[in-house]
């Protein structure tokens, strides 16, 4: 757990720690919210940023939405089949991602878990089905 800096880019701090393999989020000790995309404001009660902290989520997620990408276009061609996905973190927050791995019956509901893959040179995080090797 750590203060968000208000001189800081929040922006910046996220991807830092996704090129170390951390996930951060931000969470307001005003009213106790997670909150995913980053920012310099709580987006549940407007706190400001002396209220936010990064704190380390669990990892556990459910997949909310998914579709699959038969034709990729751009840096993302090669991955093609690869599976979009809307995923909410146990604590609250909902991220677009990437479910990796064995997809065969993918449906939602399933049980997430927070990995990493390097995309177009940047580490992002993407999800695996829970119990299951990528």
């Amino acid at each position: 757990m750590r203060k968000v800096d208000p001189s800081s880019d929040v922006e910046a701090t996220f991807w830092d720690g996704c090129s170390r393999g951390e996930f951060w989020l931000q969470h307001c000790t005003a009213c106790d919210a997670w909150q995913f995309y980053p920012r310099s404001l709580c987006s549940h009660c407007w706190a400001p940023t002396s209220e936010l902290e990064w704190r380390r989520p669990a990892g556990g997620a459910v997949l909310e939405s998914f579709s699959v990408v038969h034709r990729g276009s751009g840096p993302f061609a090669d991955y093609a089949p690869y599976v979009v996905a809307l995923v909410r973190f146990d604590e609250g927050p909902i991220m677009m991602s990437n479910v990796v791995g064995d997809v065969e019956g993918l449906a939602i509901g399933d049980r997430l878990e927070l990995d990493f893959a390097e995309r177009a040179g940047r580490v992002v995080p993407v999800f695996t089905r829970a119990g299951k090797l990528s």
